[in-house]
């Protein structure tokens, strides 16, 4: 009889879900729950006891960050000693410069590097750079989202190709679970919505999420076809960015009040992920006409909902779409609104987006991607 194989000690840093509500908390959850399916791994979620929570104000972000900072640094080498780890995995940038054990960061993508004009000088330079990116350079191997993010890390981080590995990611869970049609109804009918009567966006307000665009394209739509698009609306999923810099909140009521569209645009604000799939479903599209992406959840988030999808050309967005979505050029209104108008208007057009995108959203699951990430650093411990 063999013998049988001990476990890898797989330590895990868990304190960003305290703070995440965004890509990166999906990200680690759904890892997190294929991981624990495995008998091969031991897994060591390590989480601070002590606060780690988003501040307001210039001294209270200096102290949230000098208290993640003790955590990521200090405290998570420490735990990987005492637990006696064979690897920490980080599954979001924050990642210690040293542990007693390999190391391996999920870098979603290069964004902060490739728009740094959005990040205030003096967090990019006094922290991102010598305390963020450093850390992840020193990494024993990062894993990232899309082929798109791989060659950005490589040119704009300065890391070798082969130390880069891709693994696309998987659709949340929560999109599987049964739920009844009188439960979706209710989380669409409690956001003001009606069936099948509005766009949706998913994402932060963020410069790079091209919100501003997205609504002179739906005010364009409703101009042109107001008889038709009454009661259409147009439903932003999401908050303001953490980034002083980077938000475009004033600037998205502003301009919702200058194209007139107070009664038509529906801020959400935060969904829970519950929720979630039932707005995705009640949709009549998933518009999604982000700047910079990694990834882009919102598309297969789409696909796996049964509704037609429109992306941008940039980026990770047509890697990940193929040709199961609707394709503008995020910078042209014009093309926004054209794509917007063919979805609402063609059926068969319409019809043929959803069963590619059925289709394509077989590609991507977490059980997939757990195998991958796994596989990466079995291979790197035997070295």
């Amino acid at each position: 009889m063999q013998d049988k194989q001990p476990q890898i000690r797989l330590a895990v840093d868990t304190h960003h879900l305290l703070l995440e509500h965004a890509g990166t908390k999906r990200i680690t959850v759904n890892v997190l729950e294929e991981i624990r399916k495995r008998d091969s791994i031991k897994l060591l979620e390590f989480k601070p006891r002590y606060l780690v929570t988003k501040k307001t104000g210039v001294l209270s972000k200096i102290l949230g960050h000098f208290i993640r900072f003790i955590w990521v640094h200090v405290h998570l080498p420490v735990l990987c000693f005492r637990y006696k780890a064979d690897l920490l995995l980080s599954p979001e940038f924050n990642t210690p410069f040293y542990t007693p054990c390999k190391r391996v960061v999920i870098v979603p993508d290069a964004h902060m590097k490739a728009q740094k004009e959005y990040t205030s000088k003096f967090w990019f330079y006094l922290y991102y750079l010598p305390l963020i990116e450093s850390a992840i350079r020193k990494a024993d191997l990062i894993i990232t989202i899309s082929k798109f993010a791989k060659k950005q890390i490589v040119e704009l981080m300065r890391v070798k190709a082969e130390r880069v590995h891709v693994t696309y990611l998987g659709v949340d869970s929560h999109f599987f679970k049964s739920r009844t049609a009188e439960e979706k109804l209710k989380d669409i009918a409690e956001q003001g919505l009606k069936y099948k009567n509005y766009i949706l966006f998913v994402g932060t307000f963020e410069a790079r999420k091209n919100i501003e665009r997205l609504l002179e394209a739906f005010a364009l739509i409703k101009k042109e076809y107001s008889d038709a698009t009454a009661e259409l609306k147009l439903a932003i999923v999401g908050q303001p960015s953490s980034g002083m810099f980077s938000d475009r909140s004033r600037q998205i009521r502003d301009l919702i009040e200058h194209l007139n569209l107070k009664q038509d645009v529906i801020l959400c604000g935060f969904v829970s992920d519950s929720a979630l799939p039932g707005i995705y479903e009640g949709a009549c599209m998933v518009a999604f006409p982000s700047l910079h992406e990694g990834f882009g959840l919102p598309i297969i988030e789409g696909f796996v909902s049964r509704v037609p999808v429109l992306t941008s050309n940039l980026c990770s967005m047509p890697e990940i779409a193929g040709d199961a979505a609707a394709i503008v050029d995020p910078f042209n209104v014009n093309d926004i609104y054209e794509k917007m108008r063919d979805i609402l208007f063609n059926k068969t057009y319409s019809e043929n987006l959803i069963q590619s995108g059925l289709r394509r959203v077989k590609c991507f699951t977490w059980e997939r991607c757990t195998d991958q990430i796994l596989s990466h650093i079995t291979s790197l411990l035997k070295k």
